[in-house]
């Protein structure tokens, strides 16, 4: 018959070895169906400030979902249980410049996206960027480097469970896209190379941008750039349910 103290050392050790599965299994079930990454955006004119959802913030931009949150709250609301965070990047066109924020900020989507997915693998995630927001989500996810901001290359988040991606007033879109909503027939000021779209994530995004935005586009009007969440978040979230189910 085992003794009392070698019925407590064995409860011990078998508690001590199921830590690591129970941790592991309460972490999973606190893990919601859908999580959404959103930041803000970067205004390069006249110093305006610009808002971008993760989420990612606009250029200059305060810390939050800036622009990005109208379609992020939509998403939220539309879905009961689901969560969202902050894509942390510096949202800065000067101090630091605007390749540093860049690169910062494409290098932090793929900390945090991955992060995330370690814990929670299942969940079905969903981007959503405002202009400079819009960029680093675009770099991390569609690859081919952003040579104009002194990237080569760049990390990938393209292995996680992505189900849907929202892009407005992105510097780096390109008239022709198969994902392109809006009127816009030309580039923003750092358009990605003619042809070089987002392989298998083509049919996961849309891009938003009209052909007034001097940002996203060839336009004179700034004011453009801070109405797509206005414009086109209604149409943003109906294609994110297309994607969700």
């Amino acid at each position: 018959m085992l003794t009392k103290t070698a019925l407590l050392s064995l409860l011990a050790a078998c508690t001590a070895s199921a830590s690591p599965i129970d941790a592991d299994l309460e972490a999973r079930q606190s893990c919601p169906q859908i999580h959404i990454f959103g930041n803000q955006i970067y205004q390069k004119i006249s110093k305006m400030v610009l808002t971008i959802v993760k989420g990612a913030r606009e250029t200059t931009a305060p810390p939050g979902y800036g622009s990005a949150g109208t379609v992020v709250n939509l998403i939220l609301n539309a879905y009961p249980g689901s969560t969202a965070e902050v894509l942390n990047y510096p949202a800065s066109g000067s101090n630091p410049t605007y390749s540093q924020s860049v690169a910062t900020g494409t290098q932090n989507v793929c900390n945090q996206v991955s992060s995330y997915a370690s814990r929670c693998p299942n969940s079905k995630l969903v981007l959503v960027g405002y202009s400079q927001g819009s960029e680093i989500f675009d770099n991390a996810l569609c690859g081919g480097g952003d040579p104009n901001q002194g990237l080569s290359s760049t990390c990938s988040i393209a292995r996680y469970n992505i189900k849907a991606a929202i892009f407005m007033g992105d510097p780096r879109f390109r008239a022709g896209a198969p994902y392109n909503v809006g009127s816009c027939a030309a580039g923003g000021f750092d358009a990605r190379p003619a042809g070089q779209y987002c392989g298998n994530f083509n049919s996961a995004i849309k891009s938003y941008c009209d052909a007034s935005d001097p940002y996203c586009c060839n336009g004179n009007n700034a004011q453009t750039h801070q109405g797509y969440g206005q414009e086109y978040g209604q149409a943003a979230l109906s294609f994110v349910r297309s994607k969700l189910g």
